[in-house]
């Protein structure tokens, strides 16, 4: 089994994906961990890898390749990122594609929570961050990422709990 799981910044994929991971017993590769490696072999940070990424397509490629590779080659995995999903439909692979949608206030919300820096900062740096994201995913793969059309399940998860969307994924995944 394989599972594809995307979403925006703030969405719940990391805690889902964990909730799941433990679950189904199945191994869990997360591109933002891929990417806080990447930008810690290049002496920076997340902010500053992204910087990187708008000047030089190599950075986006690097984990891109990466997580397709995976993609291809790993059973009984969960991949998460924002662009694995549309990856393997690009590359016709037979994995379960699933996205979280959630309102931007909603995801900045949680990022506070987390992280606990200053709502309208967190708000601009994550809006700034997802346009340069979204721009970039269109001009290398020609990918709109607000386009959900390819994926097998797009979950609200501004409406239900993790441990709900973890039981109503299981559920899909029976069907």
């Amino acid at each position: 089994m394989k599972i594809t799981i995307g979403g925006l910044p703030g969405s719940g994929t990391s805690t889902v994906a964990k909730q799941l991971t433990r679950k189904l017993k199945l191994q869990h590769i997360d591109a933002g961990d891929i990417w806080d490696e990447m930008a810690a072999a290049r002496n920076t940070d997340v902010t500053g890898l992204n910087l990187l990424g708008e000047s030089d397509p190599s950075i986006d490629k690097e984990l891109d390749e990466r997580m397709l590779e995976y993609a291809k080659t790993k059973d009984n995995v969960i991949l998460e990122g924002r662009l694995i999903g549309w990856l393997s439909h690009q590359n016709k692979l037979d994995n379960f594609k699933i996205w979280f949608d959630c309102p931007l206030e909603t995801r900045v919300q949680r990022v506070k929570k987390r992280e606990g820096d200053n709502l309208t900062e967190i708000k601009a740096d994550t809006i700034k961050r997802e346009n340069s994201e979204a721009k970039r995913y269109k001009e290398y793969y020609d990918i709109d990422i607000k386009d959900l059309s390819i994926y097998d399940l797009v979950v609200d998860s501004s409406v239900k709990t993790p441990p709900e969307i973890v039981e109503f994924v299981l559920q899909k995944l029976d069907q």
